[in-house]
C-alpha cells in the first residue's frame, strides 16, 4: 500500500514539474493578445472621433438654424 502510495506521489510531481514550462508561456500569449485588443480598440476610437464631431457639429448648426429662422 506504501509503495503504491510513493508511486502515485512520484508521478504527481513529476506531472506537475512538467506542467510549468507550459504555464510559463501562457502570459507571454495573453500580453499579446491584449495588445493587440488595445491596438485595435485605440484604431476604432480614432476612427469614431471624426464621426461624432461632425454628428455633434451638425446638430449644433441644426440648432442655430432653427434659432436663426424662428427670428424671422
Amino acid at each position: 500500500m506504501k509503495k503504491t502510495l510513493k508511486i502515485r506521489l512520484a508521478a504527481i510531481a513529476a506531472g506537475s514539474i512538467s506542467a510549468v514550462p507550459a504555464f510559463a508561456a501562457l502570459p507571454a500569449v495573453v500580453g499579446t493578445t491584449i495588445t493587440g485588443i488595445q491596438t485595435d480598440g485605440l484604431a476604432l476610437i480614432d476612427l469614431f472621433w471624426p464621426v461624432v464631431a461632425a454628428i455633434t457639429g451638425g446638430f449644433i448648426l441644426f440648432k442655430l438654424f432653427k434659432r436663426g429662422s424662428a427670428k424671422i
